[in-house]
């Protein structure tokens, strides 16, 4: 756990006199023997912060005390800090031969911190200069390290590596192509380096790039993390998952608990990072491959059970796809535009977009019949109602299912009544629950593969723009996915895109670009060949130039008006002039 241990040392300076019980007066070799032993104690518990906290106060009394640093060293490996372990090792070793002695337990210290630190060929070279320099019982400790490091280095380099070489060469050598670029280190000044790679070579703070994975990457990713834990955790695997999860839990660090938060915080933090190097330590002693090896012997019969096993998610998959096509059908049916909206985006977004065309060879299929049954079920909704008129008030609006009286989306303010209060801080989930919207539809957008999901997602991002009342935005995103339809030749989506700038402009009361779309809209609607959408196009058109007329026949009463206003004043001053 992470040390709440309060330095008790007074600050240095002028300060008030100190406290009777804070004076200590033992000898410092005799105060430096208590908090070794407080270090040995609460290291037997396992407190190895509190150890480490005592022995750091030891050294402080007696740096050259190789003992302290030998069990401040196997502390620091309880806790997986075996770097720190193996400095303090070598910092006896160095203190032991100033005195031209040799001690045999803090040798094979050194010894354990380099096979814990995965240096297996250097903890074998140790080990061996150990059993030269030493005889008779002390030997033994380094010849029982030897067996278990020339087994390690056995499983690690032996058959089970040629398989994994083979399988994976392309992999192994891209993965040593950026080690080496890593470890080149390039020691010019920062802007040649960017005027080099064609970057900006301006601003003093290197903008740091957002790495972007694709959905299928990110799932393979979290597989291999849950088979990795399950194979080296048993059943103790879902307790690492939970630990991760929990670095970040809102549950747990709570903003209102200002002096919890940060410490809980550091604690998972230092946990998580502790049992992921127990766990790369116990991969480097068996590695991955190495169990698979072990496990599957027969490698006909490891053939076998992958062959058995895609043969069944490819049998899984297709059922799945069945009954996702039959809800769909029925949720056209039932006109839940909706609700079947959602649920094409979760199988699309979630669970189709995880599917190889290995796992799903008719994937291209099943994208069009998907996104062409939704952009017919989202046409139909075009249909001009019973007993419509299009000489009403905001008929056009009425027509295209856009909202008519916008003063009711918002609060009139009341003094004294604080339901009508608006809170500064206060965050719309209507607008949250857009913009996460909007977001995940332009990661998708980043890997989308064929043209007509990209319309699809096109046309989602510009209605949801349409919905938060940013109409410049989804005339913009309609524009795009209308060329993007060119690609795939879909009159479908490139009506419903259409049909977005027409409400676009609607909302706005731009009467002349209205008519434009509206005109755009009625050609497409004549491709289509579907007589309701046609009238449904030519009735718009008549509703627009009715509310073009309406406000023109305003525009020239409120100007007569105007006239008659200024006309009045203008005779009374004429008639004043001739009685002068």
């Amino acid at each position: 756990m992470t040390s709440m241990v309060q330095n008790l040392i007074p600050q240095a300076g002028l300060g008030g006199p100190m406290p009777a019980w804070m004076k200590i007066d033992w000898s410092p070799e005799v105060e430096q023997g208590i908090y070794k032993d407080w270090g040995a104690y609460y290291s037997r518990r396992r407190r190895e912060n509190f150890a480490m906290y005592y022995y750091d106060k030891a050294l402080n009394l007696a740096p050259d005390d190789y003992v302290t640093y030998y069990h401040r060293s196997q502390s620091k490996r309880k806790t997986a800090q075996t770097e720190g372990a193996l400095q303090d090792c070598k910092e006896a070793q160095r203190f032991i031969k100033t005195a031209n002695t040799e001690n045999a337990p803090i040798n094979l210290e050194i010894c354990d911190a380099l096979y814990e630190l995965n240096q297996f060929e250097n903890a074998k070279a140790e080990l061996h200069n150990n059993t030269r320099l030493f005889t008779g019982n002390k030997t033994k400790g380094f010849e029982k390290r030897l067996i278990v490091v020339d087994e390690t280095i056995k499983e690690s380099c032996g058959d089970a590596l040629t398989p994994f070489f083979s399988e994976n060469d392309k992999l192994i050598f891209h993965v040593k192509q950026l080690l080496n670029a890593q470890n080149e280190k390039d020691d010019r000044v920062l802007w040649k380096i960017l005027k080099e790679q064609g970057k900006c070579d301006v601003i003093s703070i290197p903008e740091i790039e957002e790495e972007l994975l694709p959905p299928l990457e990110i799932a393979r990713r979290k597989r291999a993390f849950d088979v990795f834990n399950q194979m080296y955790m048993d059943e103790s695997w879902i307790d690492v998952v939970f630990l991760k999860n929990l670095r970040r839990n809102p549950n747990l660090l709570l903003n209102q608990c200002k002096y919890s938060k940060d410490y809980l915080g550091l604690l998972t933090t230092k946990q998580y990072e502790t049992v992921k190097k127990f766990l790369k330590m116990l991969h480097a002693r068996d590695p991955m491959y190495y169990l698979r090896y072990t496990k599957y012997s027969n490698k006909k019969m490891l053939a076998k059970f992958r062959e058995d096993y895609l043969f069944r998610v490819q049998y899984q998959t297709r059922r799945n796809m069945i009954s996702v096509l039959r809800s769909i059908r029925h949720l056209r049916a039932t006109k839940n535009l909706m609700r079947l909206a959602k649920y094409v985006e979760e199988v699309m977004g979630d669970y189709v977009v995880l599917k190889t065309s290995r796992i799903m060879p008719w994937k291209f299929e099943f994208l069009n019949e998907v996104y062409n049954t939704l952009g017919l079920a989202l046409v139909e909704q075009y249909d001009v109602p019973k007993y419509f008129r299009a000489n009403d008030k905001k008929a056009l609006l009425k027509l295209l299912h856009l909202p008519t009286d916008k003063s009711k989306d918002f609060k009139t303010f009341i003094f004294g009544v604080r339901s009508t209060h608006q809170e500064p801080d206060l965050v719309d989930p209507v607008v949250q629950r857009s913009r996460r919207l909007i977001s995940r539809l332009e990661k998708r957008m980043l890997f989308a593969k064929y043209s007509i999901e990209k319309c699809y997602l096109l046309h989602q991002i510009g209605d949801s723009h349409l919905q938060s009342n940013r109409f410049d935005e989804c005339c913009f995103s309609a524009r795009k996915a209308i060329e993007e339809t060119k690609n795939c030749n879909s009159n479908v989506w490139k009506f419903l895109s259409t049909m977005l700038i027409v409400k676009s402009h609607a909302a706005l009361h731009k009467i002349e670009r209205t008519k434009e779309a509206l005109d755009n809209a009625y050609q497409i609607a004549g491709s289509l060949g579907n007589p309701s959408i046609i009238r449904f196009v030519e009735v718009c058109i008549l509703c627009n130039e009715e509310e073009f007329l309406q406000k023109k026949t305003s525009l020239s009463i409120n100007a007569s008006r105007r006239e008659s206003k200024v006309s009045v004043p203008s005779s009374v001053f004429v008639s004043n002039d001739n009685i002068l």
